[in-house]
Formats: C-alpha cells, sequence, structure tokens
C-alpha cells in the first residue's frame, strides 16, 4: 500500500518538476529574444538649423543692431552717400549785399574792394567781418580777405608756389597744412582759402575778382 502511494507521489513530483522547467526555459527564451532596452537620449539644447543665422521671421536678435558696414540685407557694405561735384557758375548779388559790402569795406579801412564774379554756382556771402585794415569775406564755400597792405598767413609757412593768373601772378602759400591763394590787384592785397573748392577751381574765382559797377 505505501509502495503504490509512494509511487504515486514520485511521478506527481516528476511531472511538476518537469512543468517547472518549462515555464522557466520558455521565459529565459523570450527575454532573450527582446533586444536590450537603451536609456532614453538627455534633451540637447536646440540650436539654429544649417545655413540659417537667426529664428524665421526675426531678422536681428533682440538688441543686437546691425553691424558695421552692412546694409543688414545680404550683408552688403553700406557705401557712404557721394557728394555731388561743385559747378562753377555765375555769382549774383543783391543790391542789399552789395551796399552792405561798401559800408563794410570803407569800416575796415578797404578803399578799394574786389568781389569774384564766378565760384561755386549756389554760392553767396554768409558774413562779413572786419578787422584794422581787414575786410573778410565769408562764403558758403570760401573765404576772402582783403586789405590795403600785404596779408601774411597765420602758421608756418612750409611752402610757396607761384602761379599765372590772367589778371597777374598769384602765389599759393602753405601754412600748418591750409593752402591759400595770394595775389595783388592794384593797391589791394587778396588772400582766398577753401576747403571746399580745387585749387583750378579757386584760380578761377581769383581771376573773376572785379570792383563793383
Amino acid at each position: 500500500m505505501k509502495t503504490k502511494k509512494h509511487a504515486q507521489w514520485m511521478r506527481t513530483a516528476a511531472l511538476l518538476s518537469a512543468l517547472i522547467l518549462t515555464v522557466t526555459l520558455t521565459a529565459c527564451k523570450k527575454e532573450a529574444a527582446q533586444p536590450p532596452k537603451t536609456p532614453d537620449p538627455t534633451p540637447t539644447e536646440q540650436t539654429t538649423p544649417p545655413g540659417q543665422t537667426t529664428p524665421p521671421g526675426q531678422t536681428t536678435p533682440p538688441g543686437q543692431t546691425t553691424p558695421p558696414g552692412q546694409t543688414g540685407q545680404g550683408g552688403e557694405a553700406a557705401k557712404p552717400p557721394e557728394e555731388a561735384p561743385i559747378k562753377m557758375g555765375q555769382l549774383q548779388y543783391s543790391e542789399l549785399e552789395r551796399t552792405t559790402v561798401a559800408t563794410t569795406a570803407k569800416t575796415a579801412g578797404v578803399p578799394t574792394y574786389y568781389l569774384p564774379e564766378r565760384g561755386a554756382s549756389d554760392d553767396k556771402i554768409d558774413q562779413m567781418g572786419t578787422s584794422a585794415k581787414l575786410l573778410t569775406l565769408k562764403y558758403y564755400k570760401m573765404t576772402i580777405m582783403e586789405s590795403p597792405e600785404e596779408i601774411k598767413p597765420t602758421g608756418k609757412v612750409e611752402s610757396k608756389q607761384e602761379v599765372k593768373l590772367r589778371n597777374g601772378t598769384g602765389q599759393w602759400i602753405t601754412a600748418d597744412g591750409q593752402k591759400s591763394l595770394h595775389l595783388k590787384l592794384d593797391k589791394t592785397y587778396i588772400a582766398l582759402s577753401s576747403d571746399k573748392l580745387s585749387q583750378a577751381d579757386l584760380q578761377t574765382v581769383a581771376e573773376s575778382l572785379a570792383t563793383l559797377k
């Protein structure tokens, strides 16, 4: 009786062991069949897409101006505006200007004075000044000084160069880097200077000097 029960128990134990072994092997196969899991990539800081300098819809980052020398479009360098070339023409004087110049010259002690008939087409007298025997006429583009005495340049004289004019002989004098054209008409000494007109244009002005009629 005991032998029969013992044998039955042994068979049951063997079946349970076989079942446990089968379940274990199946679980191992499933685990081996699945690919190993990789950790999720750490989020990285978002960068601007290649070929794009700034986010779409934004031309320049806030608080940042367009780099010097660029227009902000296409990276083209900005060109400074070119000044229009000066055109020489006939100068006009109103009756009031003529009267004022005559009075100012008399006050300065310049008995014979001259006014240019030619100059920059849009030029005119801006200011008049006097000192001891010196009349100063400041135009917008040049300055003319007249005196019955020789007009000497201020500063250290660096060079002198004679030039032939239609109304006499002039002399270019450079002092402290500034050039002025000196000449004498009758008994009046005249000096012309300008940082707008060329030397050739200033010589044209000097050749047009005439007394008022």
